[in-house]
């Protein structure tokens, strides 16, 4: 099962050439590196603290959508997403989404700490939107290694959750070019990515089908290669 999932994240659709690869988060974190926690804020138990404007932090930016792009809300049996359709502008910036509609940041069990919940088409007011939104992030430098942790359903000891859906992650140049469009499988409790790139990377977009929606923390970026 590890093996077949590991196959499926290392085969996006590649729209620039590039050598984007799947690599250990750890041997990221190892290096140098700035990295967002969103432990900044006081921890709020859910639904927490509602953002109806982006995230900044030194040389990144979170919010709903990039500039450019078409919110579509896509229904299935497990839920009401947010789906992004449309190109990105030139550069590519972050845009926040409808009042109550972006994200909130509150304690999170699964990581243990503070996490970002992407609100999706039911809004803050509803346990059901919490988790369901996209989620868009710029750097301002084009980053060459990257990567986050992302939660979805919790550990399911008893079987009695639903089974984890899908993550899709794009990823863009500084010309707001698609450089490869990755399907992520997703697992019970907290997963770690990490990519190197040999074309920088300007900005990401995450969507989720995940019944219990997403939770995005540990966002590492600025990594600096070790001389010697």
């Amino acid at each position: 099962m590890i093996r077949n999932f590991v196959i499926l994240i290392c085969l996006p659709s590649l729209s620039l050439a590039s050598d984007l690869r799947l690599v250990p988060y750890d041997s990221l974190r190892s290096q140098p590196h700035r990295i967002e926690t969103f432990d900044g804020l006081p921890r709020t138990p859910e639904p927490g603290i509602i953002f109806d404007h982006h995230w900044r932090a030194p040389g990144l930016s979170i919010a709903e959508h990039l500039l450019g792009q078409i919110l579509t809300e896509k229904a299935t049996d497990d839920g009401r997403f947010d789906e992004l359709t449309g190109s990105p502008d030139t550069p590519p910036r972050v845009v926040p989404g409808q009042s109550g509609h972006n994200f909130t940041i509150s304690d999170h069990a699964g990581f243990g700490s503070n996490a970002l919940f992407p609100l999706g088409p039911l809004g803050f007011a509803d346990a059901g939107g919490r988790g369901e939104g996209s989620i868009a992030l710029t750097f301002d430098e084009p980053q060459f290694a990257f990567g986050f942790r992302l939660h979805a359903e919790y550990l399911d000891p008893l079987g009695e959750r639903p089974m984890p859906r899908t993550a899709d992650i794009a990823f863009y140049d500084a010309d707001a070019r698609l450089i490869t469009d990755v399907i992520l499988p997703l697992q019970h409790g907290v997963m770690s990515f990490a990519w190197r790139s040999s074309v920088g990377i300007a900005a990401v977009t995450i969507e989720n089908v995940d019944p219990g929606g997403i939770t995005l923390d540990d966002v590492l970026y600025n990594v600096q290669e070790l001389s010697g």
